[in-house]
């Protein structure tokens, strides 16, 4: 009998060494993939929906080549509804017509349409964003944005989605999209999705996101970004297009300067709010794209 203390130690070494073997697979599999991401989903309300996106952990990379990771926080739909009037926006809804959209510059305007518009999705465009620009390693950032939307349009279901990309050694990027799934329009005028005047502004937030913890940051160039995507760029994120193909779409557009923030991810850094919005302790708010 006293050979089988011997034998079960052995079974349970060969149980770990299978155990180890596999994670340094996976890892080692890991790193020799290219271009992966962290793609996040989610929104504020009470139902609540996984998306069918594949999960991985981050890993960190210290070599040239990029490394990206992918999860996935699932998603919950809110609808969203408010109404503007001509003294509060200095818009009248009976017009149709208006000057010409400009699209002079890439990001001057997400579409074009006028009149009555049929559902379709709505991406962050002009607004305020309020984050937290200061974070400890493993914390999530927080977010929220006061979105700028046409008095003619009714949005409804606020969504939003997030991914992470990495360069080893300089930094991580995170780019954060807020958009309306669900949006439609009634006797819109020509420049509905374009830079209309600020004054007729209707806003419909804040709308709250938090990402998961960003574990690979704490380089000089990490930043956030709030990239601008047109009405069709904002269908196929909502559909869950891959997450390298978000990247592509991002990419093919000129980023404005503004839409770019510097973040600071040290464990010298006090513990960020949990939700970002004016007024709030430990979180930064400015306008973008106006």
């Amino acid at each position: 009998m006293a050979w089988l203390p011997a034998l079960a130690l052995a079974v349970g070494c060969q149980d770990n060494y299978e155990m180890v073997t596999a994670a340094l697979n996976t890892v080692s599999e890991s790193s020799s993939i290219p271009g992966t991401e962290t793609d996040a989903t989610g929104a504020t309300g009470t139902e609540s929906t996984t998306a069918d996106v594949p999960t991985t952990t981050a890993v960190p990379t210290t070599s040239s080549e990029g490394s990206m990771s992918d999860s996935n926080s699932g998603s919950t739909d809110a609808t969203t509804s408010t109404t503007a009037t001509s003294e509060t926006t200095g818009w009248d809804p009976t017009a149709t017509t208006g000057p010409p959209a400009t699209c002079d510059a890439p990001d001057d305007c997400t579409g074009m349409g006028e009149g009555d518009l049929s559902t379709f999705v709505l991406p962050f465009f002009r607004g305020e964003v309020c984050y937290a620009d200061k974070l400890r390693p493993g914390d999530g950032l927080p977010i929220s944005w006061n979105p700028c939307v046409h008095p003619c349009i009714d949005p409804q279901k606020s969504g939003w989605r997030y991914l992470v990309r990495c360069s080893g050694g300089v930094g991580c990027e995170i780019a954060f999209l807020q958009y309306y799934r669900e949006a439609t329009g009634t006797d819109c005028p020509s420049d509905v999705f374009a830079k209309f005047n600020q004054a007729g502004c209707k806003y419909l937030g804040p709308h709250y996101g938090l990402s998961e913890g960003l574990k690979s940051f704490g380089y000089p160039d990490d930043k956030l970004l709030i990239p601008f995507i047109t009405n069709e760029d904002a269908t196929a994120v909502n559909a869950l297009e891959p997450a390298a193909d978000v990247w592509t779409r991002i990419d093919g557009h000129t980023q404005s300067p503004d839409r770019y923030i510097p973040l600071s991810v040290s464990a010298d850094n006090p513990a960020p709010p949990t939700q970002c919005g004016p007024g709030v302790p430990g979180c930064t708010c400015k306008e973008i794209g106006f």
